[in-house]
């Protein structure tokens, strides 16, 4: 399993996600925003948000990705 704070290099597919309209009050400055479960390939899942992808025509279950950046929220990562 990928820790938080380890996932510096990781990449990975998209194997499910889901775009977040109505966010918690700790997220609310980034709605909408997709969340999504990434496999590496290891094997290994993990749950991270997918930076500037809801309006992306990338944003689909397969699609490749890389980590982007850690912040206090948790790992976030960019379609590749």
């Amino acid at each position: 399993m990928v820790q938080a704070g380890t996932a510096a290099g990781t990449t990975g597919r998209i194997v499910s996600y889901t775009v977040i309209y109505v966010p918690t009050p700790e997220f609310a400055d980034e709605a909408p925003y997709a969340l999504a479960i990434i496999e590496t390939p290891d094997g290994n899942r993990l749950l991270a948000r997918i930076a500037d992808a809801v309006d992306s025509d990338g944003l689909r279950i397969g699609a490749a990705v890389a980590h982007d950046h850690d912040d206090e929220r948790g790992p976030v990562f960019r379609l590749a």
